[in-house]
């Protein structure tokens, strides 16, 4: 059983404090389908809902942390800076498909020292701190064992780009059944951690996402690489065995 920390507790109340509306919300927003219009603007106050209120508690809790975005994308030393994504798989909100997460990290001095993802349908509170290893709840989770990509799963999400990655992979014998497009590259991350997933690439993934989830990736056993091909960024994520097939595949 885990030993949750002050940190990782303000997390966890933090999402609790958002929790019902999502849970409310989601429920709403089945109601609306067909009506893309008042889906956008209901999701959108959602979405608002959620940041505001979890950037709320979060500075209530710690006043003098600073929040990172893509407009402060500094550091300074010996500062601690929250990262928020309120919620990962925005499209799926919207269409009432319950797939989506929010999740916090904590970074100082440059380096993520303490993350979080929170799926709230679920009630899945996954969390870790450096050194301490990756839960889900109360249970230490660790990413899969498998050793044949011929049975393995494998996540997709790509932003922005043109490359025909099934072409890459099919070449190589690795069939479209294998690979799951969850369109929440947190759930994804989250997922392959608990060992549901065996690989996760993410294309043109945004910065600070992927240096949040390194830590949570290397707490549960998982490898990762950052690669530049055809003028895209990979972020290839996946337990040992599968990763080392991975990335013979892209070489």
């Amino acid at each position: 059983m885990s030993n949750i920390s002050p940190l990782i507790n303000v997390m966890k109340t933090a999402y609790n404090k958002v929790n019902r509306r999502i849970y409310r919300d989601f429920g709403e927003i089945e109601n609306l389908q067909g009506l893309d219009g008042k889906i956008d603007r209901f999701f959108n106050k959602t979405y608002e809902f959620i940041e505001y209120n979890l950037k709320d508690y979060l500075t209530y809790c710690r006043p003098e942390w600073k929040f990172l975005d893509n407009k402060n994308s500094t550091f300074k030393k010996d500062t601690y800076y929250w990262l928020l994504e309120p919620l990962s798989g925005k499209e799926n909100f919207k269409r009432s498909i319950p797939i989506f997460s929010s999740s916090i990290s904590v970074f100082f001095n440059d380096k993520v020292i303490a993350s979080s993802i929170y799926d709230p349908l679920r009630n899945y509170f996954y969390f870790t701190e450096e050194g301490k290893g990756a839960f889900l709840n109360d249970h230490r989770i660790r990413v899969s064992n498998r050793q044949y990509l011929e049975n393995s799963l494998i996540s997709l999400q790509v932003n922005n780009s043109s490359f025909e990655i099934e072409k890459l992979f099919l070449k190589d014998n690795i069939s479209l059944n294998n690979f799951r497009i969850l369109n929440s590259s947190i759930v994804s991350i989250s997922w392959l951690c608990n060992g549901k997933l065996d690989c996760f690439i993410g294309i043109n993934m945004d910065k600070f996402l992927i240096q949040s989830s390194k830590l949570l990736l290397r707490e549960s056993g998982g490898f990762f690489l950052e690669a530049s091909l055809n003028k895209n960024n990979f972020f290839i994520c996946a337990n040992p065995m599968i990763h080392k097939k991975i990335i013979k595949i892209l070489n």
